[in-house]
């Protein structure tokens, strides 16, 4: 049976995880907890009979040897306040429901591991584990560990791990700039999927901030191209808003005046009159 998702950030972020974990881990998105609508945005086992430390990895490359057998991940969007206060808690709280419903099968506690994966530390972030009489330990590379919640417990900071690991993907769920074109085609297909998709995108709750990012990620000329002149100056920086100009316009500012402006509007307009 399909998985329906209701925001397009996590869609995307287990198709991410789910491509490019390591040959070992099989990965269970949506995955209940109770008889109540409570799921985990992904579940991780390790492949019995599947050799491996996570070597063949090409996404959280440092995250998957500190994994126990069973792993329960919440993941938050890089949008604004994604991360509320008590997340931190609920996410323990998932850990003790996957262990009493996986009492029978799991060795003990330290099979289970819990990771929360955000794009940056917030205050609110840190006072949870303060609260709680947590510890949080840096491992490095955007890696931190939670000392203290019973369960090993992770934070991963996708901000610092994908500039940490050079993972320009990555940075799609972070609030880093996307800057490789395969990245971007990666991000296009959530952003505009072809006819006949399982799921509606637009109406899924994060649909706007992902073709930000993608329109973010776009070279200034390219974002503008198709549009009138009325629609191409909205919303822009002054800056941004001479490449609506005509070339013949261009090419009469003066040197001085071009060293002046944003490196990428610079760029663009020297490209456009072949000035170099």
């Amino acid at each position: 049976m399909a998985t329906t998702f209701r925001n397009l950030w996590h869609l995307g972020f287990v198709n991410l995880v789910r491509a490019r974990a390591p040959a070992n881990i099989s990965v269970h998105p949506e995955v209940p907890l109770a008889v109540e609508p409570q799921r985990a945005d992904m579940v991780l086992l390790r492949k019995e009979g599947v050799p491996g430390g996570g070597g063949d990895a090409r996404v959280l490359r440092g995250l998957w040897p500190l994994l126990g057998t069973d792993t329960v991940l919440e993941f938050k969007s890089p949008a604004p306040s994604a991360f509320r206060r008590g997340d931190l808690l609920r996410l323990w709280g998932y850990g003790v429901q996957y262990h009493v419903a996986q009492i029978e099968r799991l060795s003990g506690y330290r099979a289970l591991t819990l990771v929360l994966v955000v794009a940056s530390i917030t205050r609110t972030l840190l006072q949870e584990p303060a609260e709680m009489d947590w510890t949080l330990v840096r491992l490095g590379g955007g890696y931190r560990r939670i000392d203290g919640a019973v369960y090993a417990t992770y934070l991963v900071v996708t901000d610092e791990v994908a500039e940490a690991e050079q993972d320009d993907f990555l940075r799609i769920f972070s609030h880093r700039p996307v800057l490789s074109p395969e990245a971007r085609r990666w991000l296009q297909q959530w952003v505009r999927p072809e006819e006949g998709a399982m799921q509606d995108v637009k109406e899924l709750e994060g649909y706007d901030e992902m073709l930000q990012k993608l329109l973010d990620s776009l070279p200034a000329e390219r974002r503008l191209a198709g549009l009138a002149p009325e629609e191409r100056l909205a919303g822009l920086p002054p800056a941004h808003q001479l490449l609506a100009l005509s070339d013949d316009v261009l090419r009469g500012f003066a040197d001085e005046y071009l060293r002046s402006l944003p490196a990428e509007v610079q760029d663009a307009i020297r490209r456009r009159i072949g000035r170099p």
